[in-house]
């Protein structure tokens, strides 16, 4: 790529001394991603953790006991308030004391002996995923520990046979941080290339310097890229800060190839700073700009599969996250990031990219010279 022309590098250099020359934007730049991306990485987790157990302890021998032992003394479960009866139990539930219950029932030891030992776990069904979660994970803890008593006591377990070892691959502990920072980089770079872009062509208006542009030699096309080259460069310093921060801080494997990844990039911000400059051409003020790209980026958070898998949404909002370049911006970050794809794996979502991208940026450029036009 060749120099830029001479009046777009003064207009640029113009835009990075604007920049830089306020203060509130250099933090907005800089300071504010960096503290989104640690609490939002903390924050916004799927891992459960602290999951209070109230304990129904009828048969009070020692396999019941070391059950309950098992299971609140791992990171997901905390103890909860004890319970005397069922009933105690339940009401723990209701009042919000506990979010899971387990019963050992009387004869519970000597049931193990023989091989047909049963546990009851209540849970607290308002948060569905939570709870579907804790159920399984203690399942899966009290089985382990059952199976651990027969093996200490020589007894074969009563469903020897066939045993699936599972195997995962990508995130082989189950870290929802894994899945979710690469999501979180995508919003960064978001926030930071299509508010900026829509928030510097407004201060143009109110500062009633874009006037003062439009009568430069500059044309349409030279404008836009004076304004939205620098923008991009800082954004790509955003992405090189917050993938650094990823690798080093949560210890994210960077399996693909760094390359792919500001290309993918590259073609997202066509989508980003065509649409912050959309959304300049549409607003008087920047809190107006703001306030647009922010009620985009909603729904694009949203329907991209950052929180829930597209495959879990209704059909007719899947057939809309077609529309959302966000859904495979999000898709290429994390197979790179995650399972190491490259772009034969990838091809799909970066057709699709480069498809929104020229549909924005293209659709910008022409509203931009019909409105100054």
């Amino acid at each position: 790529m060749g120099r830029a022309p001479g009046p777009v590098r003064r207009l640029a250099q113009k835009e990075f001394r604007q920049i830089f020359r306020d203060k509130v934007m250099v933090r907005l730049i800089f300071i504010m991603p960096i503290v989104q991306l640690f609490v939002l990485g903390y924050a916004v987790t799927l891992d459960l953790k602290g999951v209070r157990l109230s304990v129904l302890d009828e048969d009070g021998g020692p396999a019941a006991r070391r059950l309950a032992r098992a299971v609140v003394e791992t990171e997901t479960f905390a103890p909860g308030p004890v319970a005397g009866s069922e009933a105690e139990l339940r009401d723990h539930l209701v009042a919000g004391r506990a979010d899971l219950g387990l019963r050992l029932p009387a004869g519970l030891g000597r049931d193990l002996e023989e091989g047909r030992g049963r546990a009851a776990l209540i849970v607290d069904g308002r948060n569905s995923a939570q709870a579907g979660q804790a159920l399984a994970q203690a399942q899966a803890i009290l089985g382990r520990e059952a199976a651990r008593l027969e093996r200490e006591r020589g007894a074969a377990p009563p469903t020897a046979g066939v045993v699936l070892a599972p195997l995962y691959l990508y995130n082989p502990e189950l870290v929802s941080r894994f899945h979710m920072v690469p999501a979180i980089v995508v919003v960064l770079v978001t926030v930071i290339s299509a508010m900026l872009t829509s928030m510097t062509v407004v201060r143009e208006k109110e500062l009633g310097t874009l006037e003062q542009l439009l009568v430069t030699p500059l044309t349409p096309r030279q404008l836009v890229l004076g304004k939205t080259l620098p923008l991009a460069l800082l954004t790509y310093g955003e992405l090189a800060l917050a993938t650094t921060v990823a690798v080093l801080w949560y210890r994210l494997p960077l399996a693909g190839s760094v390359p792919l990844l500001a290309g993918a990039v590259l073609l997202y911000l066509l989508v980003t700073l065509g649409g912050g400059l959309l959304a300049s051409t549409v607003s008087h003020t920047q809190q107006q700009a703001v306030f647009t790209v922010w009620f985009f980026l909603v729904f694009g958070i949203l329907l991209s599969g950052f929180f829930f898998p597209v495959s879990n949404m209704p059909e007719v909002l899947r057939w809309l996250t077609w529309l959302n370049p966000m859904r495979f911006v999000v898709e290429i970050v994390r197979g790179i990031f995650l399972k190491g794809s490259g772009a034969a794996d990838l091809w799909p979502q970066l057709a699709m990219l480069a498809l929104h991208g020229g549909t924005v940026f293209g659709l910008a450029l022409w509203r931009f010279r019909k409105r100054i036009g």
